[in-house]
């Protein structure tokens, strides 16, 4: 038996808060804000670097996401839980990026095969202690962080991460691409 829920077993949790979410009351909305507050917090907070324009983004998705249910059916919600979820946090920090910040530009500002990491080899990674990875994550450089952050331990896709830090997708795929460069080399080293 593993220690951590299986990824059905989570989606399963979200799509059975969602069917309460839609039946209403206080005790549901509750349990809904309390799971998924942090997580809603922490993609904005890493867009905006702001308490409390991430505030303000978080409570915006959740009012988003409580709209979107209400005229659902029971049966379209199954199957939704954070690849759903995650399209209402995404969404509000695009619309942010829209109002306050400037498009990215066109050229990319990195290219992963100057520095030798495009021929890593990821056989060798080995699954280790957390606070080993943690501290090699926090290592990284700050947009390499930031990407690899909501990337594997907030679970956004690549378009969403696109969508959240406002930068070319080419920079987006370098700063991945080096953040586990890095992320390896360092479990690597101890």
């Amino acid at each position: 038996m593993s220690i951590l829920p299986t990824r059905n077993y989570s989606e399963q949790a979200t799509v059975n808060i969602l069917l309460e979410l839609k039946k209403g009351g206080n005790k549901a909305l509750g349990e809904f804000i309390w799971q998924y507050q942090e997580r809603f917090y922490c993609v904005a907070f890493v867009a905006t670097l702001d308490h409390e324009v991430a505030s303000q983004l978080a409570i915006a998705a959740f009012q988003n996401v409580c709209a979107a249910i209400r005229p659902m059916s029971p049966k379209q919600l199954t199957g939704h839980g954070w690849e759903w979820l995650s399209d209402f946090i995404v969404d509000a920090i695009a619309q942010y990026h829209e109002q306050h910040t400037p498009a990215p530009g066109g050229n990319p500002q990195t290219d992963p095969t100057a520095d030798g990491s495009a021929n890593m080899d990821w056989e060798t990674t080995v699954i280790l202690g957390t606070q080993r990875v943690k501290r090699c994550i926090n290592t990284l450089a700050h947009e390499q962080k930031q990407a690899f952050v909501l990337r594997h331990q907030l679970g956004l896709s690549f378009n969403q991460v696109v969508a959240v830090l406002n930068q070319n997708p080419d920079n987006v795929m370098a700063y991945l691409h080096r953040g586990r460069v890095q992320v390896v080399k360092c479990l690597g080293r101890g």
